[in-house]
């Protein structure tokens, strides 16, 4: 799905040229905590590792997408960073070693996923995490419009039609409630839970090692 997308893109649009503003507004906290290596699980043609790349983190990259990769490799190479490399990997299945990061952010991934494999993920994560390392992310809410739409694959999923530039296609959506989220992050501490101002069918979700 997420290949189809990536290779028939005639040019990025302007969403996929810019950080997220959640992941921006965390620096301040990432340098607070002595941040210095980063993780962008799911990052696309790498929006979000680029802009902290340039704010002086180490960071890499990680997305199944092979097209999205070769993309991220280019526009990193044209800004000459060379504090920023890029791996495919599923999300589940990080070819990563053991407390190895600082901080993992996440943006608009794990929810396409059915609850096994989220459970994996947010596993992964906490391997891969140093101690009292961060993970920020967001993850959609059953208050999302598109919740109960399309096809039913298990309790709160949904398999939904998504429009993308040119591109329509099926994608699956697992949609949190904020019970959930505490459940699932159980082996993480200072977990806070809280609604994205920006889209507040999205929970913006914070968590420590």
């Amino acid at each position: 799905m997420w290949e189809r997308y990536y290779s028939t893109l005639r040019q990025l649009p302007r969403r996929l040229r810019q950080p997220v503003p959640f992941v921006a507004e965390a620096v301040p906290t990432f340098r607070h905590s002595n941040i210095k290596r980063v993780l962008d699980l799911g990052c696309g043609v790498g929006r979000n590792c680029t802009y902290l790349a340039k704010e002086n983190f180490d960071v890499i990259g990680v997305d199944i997408s092979l097209t999205a990769l070769r993309i991220a490799k280019r526009l990193s190479k044209k800004e000459k960073l060379k504090n920023l490399a890029f791996l495919q990997a599923t999300m589940d299945n990080l070819p990563l070693s053991d407390c190895m990061l600082d901080a993992v952010i996440c943006v608009s991934v794990i929810h396409h996923a059915i609850r096994r494999d989220v459970t994996k993920t947010i596993n992964e994560i906490h391997r891969i995490l140093k101690k009292n390392g961060l993970f920020l992310a967001n993850l959609a809410s059953v208050k999302d419009p598109r919740y109960g739409t399309g096809q039913k694959v298990e309790n709160n999923t949904f398999r939904i039609l998504e429009a993308f530039e040119e591109n329509r296609f099926e994608e699956l959506h697992h949609f949190f409630t904020k019970r959930e989220i505490s459940k699932i992050l159980r082996h993480f501490s200072n977990v806070r839970v809280e609604l994205l101002e920006s889209k507040p069918h999205y929970w913006k979700i914070t968590a420590t090692k």
